[in-house]
């Protein structure tokens, strides 16, 4: 009885130990397949120069991470790095992993020393690249960043964009108001000159323009001698837009007209402080002042007049004590502004020099010099600031420096 017992327990042991068996054979056989069959892309970009320690690194990381295969399995790479340029130096690579069984020539510590032998004959490069895995991670999911979020960061980035093409479109919809505006006063301009409004076609309407901007600053001066009225006390700036499609035209009020109060000044004058010196090196500093008219009869030509004046205290008798006496200037220059619209300029002249000391005696002067001469509508009462160089014709060849200001009223 005891041994029927005995033999009924080994019947189902051998039972329970063969269904076991069986199923971790099928286990085995089948569990790695279902593992193996879920492929992954691995994406790296960086430098275009350095993309192959890139790889080789990528690939290093890949092999010794622990985070997307279980098991006896790890990372394998099953195909080439696939790569195209992606921004201004920079090239983006694609290649795909699966989880693969770890067997004699393929285990993480075999694939460390080939890849980090490797990336020492490549050579390895101190600049950072991304890499993005297209699988989620089994465990530190914090460490990696997902298809997801750069496709979230793509499409803010998206958003961003098109809020600055929003905001692009906004300014170009103000700017092309305020063209408008623009022609509308050219046409307020027309009706002021008692120009008839016509319907025209656009090129005729710039012909138009065309013609009443080529009226120039001569033409306008001629009429002012002549008495006659101003075409107008506007000019036209023609310009071309960023990209160069439209023109875009603007009137101003025109500042090269010299007014007519002021194209002869009666009450201008002059203070400078000087500097004497003669052909034995003796040199003194004084003060000059002078009465300095002007008329500008062109928008590049003036002439100023001069009577002005100024101390010296000079030895003039050899052994003697030195004399202070006045010296007077009387002199005529010109002056020439060689860039029109700017108050730069280039000055010189011929006049006398009388002294009023013990000896006396009148010399001829030579002067030149430089200066700029200031918007009178914006300045007041200073208009000029001036630099002169004067020679004078007498036996102890003086010459005299000047830095003033000009004053007018």
């Amino acid at each position: 009885m005891q041994l029927q017992g005995l033999n009924v327990i080994n019947k189902h042991f051998y039972s329970f130990r063969s269904n076991l068996l069986f199923a971790l054979i099928m286990a085995g056989l089948f569990a790695p397949t279902i593992v193996l069959a879920k492929s992954f892309y691995v994406t790296i970009e960086g430098k275009r120069t350095a993309i192959k320690s890139f790889q080789k690194r990528a690939e290093l990381k890949m092999a010794r991470s622990t985070d997307f295969c279980r098991g006896f399995t790890m990372p394998e790479l099953i195909s080439v790095w696939s790569c195209r340029p992606s921004k201004k130096g920079m090239s983006k690579c694609k290649a795909k992993y699966e989880c693969g069984l770890v067997r004699k020539n393929f285990s993480r510590i075999s694939e460390t020393r080939r890849l980090r032998k490797e990336l020492s004959s490549i050579g390895r490069t101190r600049d950072s690249f991304t890499m993005v895995v297209g699988k989620r991670p089994l465990k530190n999911p914090s460490k990696y960043r997902y298809v997801e979020a750069i496709k979230r960061k793509l499409e803010s980035a998206r958003m961003a964009r098109k809020q600055v093409l929003k905001k692009n479109i906004k300014k170009r919809t103000e700017k092309l108001k305020e063209e408008m505006t623009e022609y509308d006063e050219f046409a307020q301009l027309e009706k002021e000159l008692d120009i008839t409004p016509q319907q025209s076609s656009p090129s005729q309407r710039k012909a138009s323009v065309d013609s009443l901007s080529s009226n120039s600053l001569a033409e306008d001066r001629r009429q002012l001698q002549d008495n006659q009225e101003l075409v107008a006390p506007f000019r036209m700036e023609r310009s071309r837009s960023n990209n160069g499609n439209e023109e875009i035209i603007r009137i101003k009020k025109r500042e090269d007209i010299v007014p007519e109060d002021r194209t002869f000044q009666i009450l201008s004058f002059s203070g400078a402080l000087t500097q004497v010196q003669d052909s034995n090196a003796s040199s003194v500093a004084t003060a000059d002042v002078a009465w300095t008219p002007r008329w500008q009869y062109s928008p590049n030509w003036a002439f100023r007049g001069r009577l002005g004046g100024h101390f010296i205290s000079a030895e003039i008798v050899e052994g003697e004590d030195p004399e202070t006496f006045l010296v007077y200037d009387l002199a005529g220059e010109l002056e020439w502004f060689p860039f029109t619209g700017n108050g730069f300029y280039l000055q010189g002249g011929l006049g006398i020099q009388s002294w009023t000391s013990t000896t006396g005696g009148a010399f001829s002067t030579f002067s030149m010099g430089g200066g700029y001469l200031f918007d009178f509508n914006s300045v007041k009462i200073i208009d000029r600031i001036f630099l002169s160089y004067t020679s004078v014709g007498n036996d102890a060849a003086n010459t005299e420096m000047r830095l003033g200001i000009g004053i007018s009223f």
